[in-house]
């Protein structure tokens, strides 16, 4: 079960969306949230919190919560990293194109801080948004964290599966995001042409006890996918 302040969160962010707020381009007062959800100020306030790093709203001192000029809605969120179903919902389709369990080697058993031989989840698969291919992802599970994996669970949201069923909590995403070019295979998945450029994102995902539980890379479609970073002047 989800803790409060991320239903909170996801329940905003669905009015946002929505359109509930376009004509105040701000939310309602701490005080009408609380009476609204039943809940601490605390919790409004870590709600804000998410959604502010989500990049729908800014608080302004004294003034209240206020809609984001840039909706995140369409990118990739460089803050808050909750897998793809997260930021695009049911317009998300999956091919599982490869499902396997291997044995780490020991280039992976480096990246993943793992003991080489420890058994891990291969996942190949295409991920695409309205029937349009979006990324092609690898990505690797240890099993040691992750007991159990199966290709209809691997066919929808992993990391749902992970924090509703499995019910583990992650704690963060490090990420890095290079420029290369497509091989045959990926081209020919994302339905573009080998030596166009790719957005590659090398990821791996940490447990809050910080045990590497996911590493990824992600090829994406260059020509639909956007990032989103948030920066604020110091």
């Amino acid at each position: 079960m989800e803790v409060k302040y991320k239903v909170i969160s996801d329940d905003l962010a669905d009015e946002i969306y929505k359109g509930y707020y376009n004509e105040t381009k701000k939310l309602p007062t701490e005080e009408d949230l609380i009476e609204k959800y039943t809940v601490s100020r605390n919790t409004i306030r870590k709600a804000m919190d998410l959604l502010t790093r989500r990049g729908l709203v800014i608080p302004i001192q004294g003034s209240g919560v206020f809609l984001r000029g840039t909706l995140s809605k369409g990118c990739v969120n460089l803050e808050d990293f909750n897998g793809l179903t997260d930021s695009f919902g049911d317009a998300i389709t999956t091919k599982v194109n490869s499902f396997k369990l291997i044995s780490a080697d020991k280039k992976l058993a480096k990246i993943m801080e793992c003991a080489e031989g420890t058994p891990v989840y291969f996942v190949e698969r295409l991920r695409s948004i309205d029937g349009v291919p979006y990324v092609v992802e690898y990505s690797y599970y240890n099993k040691e964290v992750i007991p159990f994996l199966s290709e209809e669970i691997v066919s929808k949201s992993i990391y749902h599966y992970i924090k509703e069923e499995l019910k583990k909590s992650i704690g963060f995403v490090d990420r890095v995001i290079t420029a290369g070019i497509l091989n045959e295979h990926d081209a020919r998945e994302l339905g573009l042409i080998p030596g166009e450029p790719a957005l590659i994102s090398t990821n791996r995902a940490f447990m809050k006890n910080g045990v590497i539980f996911d590493y990824s890379i992600d090829i994406h479609n260059y020509k639909e996918t956007k990032f989103l970073k948030l920066s604020n002047y110091m």
